[in-house]
């Protein structure tokens, strides 16, 4: 779960660039570690090669991705937000990675030399765009040949569970999926992703889902409640949720996280490979 992306930096991601979604950020990402890095290893990333590390936020995938690619590889850095990419390149200088290459850069104005990139990932942007298939074409130039499209993207984003079920969790999810409309993205996006990537000369190569659930006892259950917790908020502020909601909703979600029974099933993630002939 990250946040919607919009054409300005003060407003690309709905909880902020702030010091505490940048940790929030960080914490989504060691909880995704564990299948992000068996993906990267299934599309090829290793020693030597270049990879774009599309909406890379405040840089964690990107410093990952850094070791995994030397030596003599080099991981290109891009996201919309100032902040993010400022936090990237601290954390870089800090550790002393000479192989990231941060830029301030709009996925759907790709400005990034042709077949020039082995591998591009992206987790968590395209369905957060306005123009997913603007990022699907930039990134068919950019590929070498023989280049993957590596992608984690959602899918059916309704289907998210909370048990015991919850009508309270179900507006919620209800509000997000509507904010996430308004703001032009597409919750559903990996369902539209392979037929856009086919249209753009990429061989679909790979869809596999990948499905989630966390309990109480577990670390995973940080994810949905850090993300909820911050996001509810902003949708009674925008009017899509009453404060009444957001109140039966934490009652709900308290209660649960106090129940060793109650499980959270993850929306499904897509995770595509692609391959430029």
């Amino acid at each position: 779960m990250t946040t919607p992306m919009n054409s300005t930096e003060a407003d690309d991601y709905v909880l902020g660039t702030h010091d505490a979604e940048i940790l929030r950020l960080g914490l989504q990402h060691r909880l995704w570690s564990a299948q992000t890095f068996a993906f990267w290893e299934r599309a090829g990333i290793g020693p030597g090669k270049t990879v774009l590390d599309l909406g890379c936020g405040p840089g964690y995938t990107s410093m990952d991705l850094a070791g995994l690619v030397a030596p003599g590889g080099r991981v290109v850095a891009v996201d919309a937000a100032e902040r993010f990419i400022d936090h990237l390149k601290q954390r870089q200088a800090a550790l002393g990675l000479t192989n990231i290459e941060p830029h301030v850069m709009d996925a759907q104005k790709l400005e990034v030399a042709p077949d020039s990139v082995d591998i591009v990932y992206s987790r968590w942007v395209l369905c957060f765009v306005s123009a997913p298939e603007l990022v699907v074409e930039g990134i068919a130039k950019v590929l070498r040949p023989g280049g993957v499209l590596a992608v984690h993207e959602y899918a059916n984003y309704a289907t998210q569970t909370l048990a015991p079920e919850s009508a309270a969790f179900q507006r919620v999810v209800e509000a997000i999926i509507k904010s996430w409309r308004q703001r032009g993205g597409d919750p559903d996006i990996g369902l539209r992703l392979p037929a856009m990537m086919m249209k753009h000369g990429l061989r679909v190569e790979s869809i596999q889902p990948l499905h989630r659930i966390a309990r109480p006892s577990s670390p995973l259950w940080l994810w949905p409640t850090t993300f909820l917790r911050s996001f509810v908020p902003t949708l009674v502020a925008g009017g899509l949720l009453s404060e009444a909601d957001r109140q039966a909703f934490e009652r709900d979600w308290s209660a649960c996280s106090n129940n060793e029974t109650a499980f959270y099933w993850a929306p499904p993630v897509m995770e595509i490979i692609a391959r430029k002939p």
